[in-house]
């Protein structure tokens, strides 16, 4: 209390807000007391020094003896001494919330956002897909890295359709997690930070960061990007919900450009986000519910001249990686062990449920959503 008390007495607009009100009391007091029978009934002393001080000036009341004048002279320059200096503090206070901001040290009271830790040389591009896939929409998203101001004022200004915020500072940090409004956030993805130089494994700091924002809000939707393959099982135990790895899609598109010429082609169109072919998320018409595959798929080809590839739904059962322990015991390498003997391994584990190209005769769920080709 005694510090909140000392906090408030040294703030500066307090103190130019208690001397303006000072001035209103001790003016129209004495005043007052100076005007003994000019001042009509319905003229009040306090009000003058309020317009006078404030400049307004009204002239509903004017002093008329001479130390009354003399003393409204005082008033006068006391009164736009002070509501000058407060329009100065309240300017400074804006001025430097806004410098703050700039430098990433404001929380960012936002909702339903997209949080973006860490940056490399994929950032940019990764934005680009964002905000070219957005279309007329213009998300939030909230960058927290170690980047300089110069730096995030140009991703500012090249990515004008997203709306970008900043948060200075280590993502693994808690603190530095809520000042980015996390509980409210609606996707986070994680992606190697290679600016950090004291880092010697940037896939240790992105599973330290699942873990960190799993144990803040479970309910929040992670999307990590590792760089070695041997981590993945690291970071299922974190309850990742979905992981990119780096060297996946490269390695295969090098693989097919040698063997199968034209599919890489194919693909690079199908994953473009620039392709008018590339692939979309639909929602499915409610009165397909129930039906087959087969109806589904003649609805999308002769009323969109869309090709259905199949479809998806979120899985919200429990993951193997959650029942396994966060330590890499005796026991888990022997479950692990058992699960690929019997052909299912933590590497194959989705929160999204695909289906793709089923059997005509395969029933449309309800919470299922399709995947089409223009």
């Amino acid at each position: 209390m005694r510090y909140w008390f000392r906090a408030v007495i040294r703030n500066s607009f307090f103190q130019v807000g208690f001397g303006l009100l000072i001035v209103v009391i001790v003016g129209g007091i004495v005043l007052q007391s100076f005007e003994t029978g000019e001042i009509t009934e319905g003229e009040t002393p306090f009000w003058w020094a309020i317009v006078t001080m404030t400049t307004v000036g009204y002239g509903d009341f004017v002093p008329k003896s001479p130390q009354g004048r003399v003393f409204a002279v005082f008033v006068m320059f006391a009164g736009i001494s002070l509501v000058s200096l407060l329009t100065a503090s309240i300017s400074s206070i804006f001025v430097a919330k806004k410098i703050r901001e700039g430098k990433g040290l404001e929380k960012v009271d936002i909702k339903s956002h997209i949080v973006f830790c860490g940056w490399n040389r994929n950032g940019e591009q990764i934005l680009d897909s964002i905000q070219y896939l957005a279309g007329d929409e213009k998300p939030d998203i909230v960058l927290i890295n170690d980047l300089n101001e110069d730096d995030i004022n140009s991703l500012k200004n090249k990515f004008r359709d997203l709306k970008i915020h900043y948060v200075a500072g280590d993502f693994t940090n808690e603190r530095i997690l809520e000042r980015a409004s996390l509980r409210s956030a609606d996707t986070v993805v994680i992606i190697p930070n290679q600016t950090d130089s004291a880092v010697t494994s940037p896939d240790e700091k992105t599973i330290f960061a699942t873990l960190t924002i799993k144990s803040i809000d479970p309910k929040i939707r992670v999307i990590a990007y590792l760089n070695e393959r041997e981590n993945l099982k690291h970071i299922r135990r974190a309850n990742v919900d979905e992981v990119v790895l780096s060297d996946d899609f490269g390695a295969f598109m090098v693989a097919s450009h040698v063997v199968n010429p034209g599919v890489p082609q194919t693909l690079n169109s199908l994953v473009n986000n620039r392709s008018k072919n590339r692939f979309l998320r639909v929602n499915i018409p409610h009165e397909f519910v129930g039906k087959s595959y087969d109806d589904l798929f003649t609805w999308f080809r002769d009323k969109k001249h869309w090709v259905l590839i199949g479809v998806f739904s979120k899985d919200e059962s429990l993951g193997i990686g959650e029942i396994l322990s966060a330590d890499s015991s005796a026991l888990d390498a022997f479950i692990e062990r058992k699960l690929k003997e019997g052909g299912i391994s933590l590497q194959e584990e989705s929160k999204v449920r695909t289906v793709i190209n089923p059997s005509g005769e395969y029933v449309i769920q309800a919470n299922e959503r399709a995947i089409v080709i223009p």
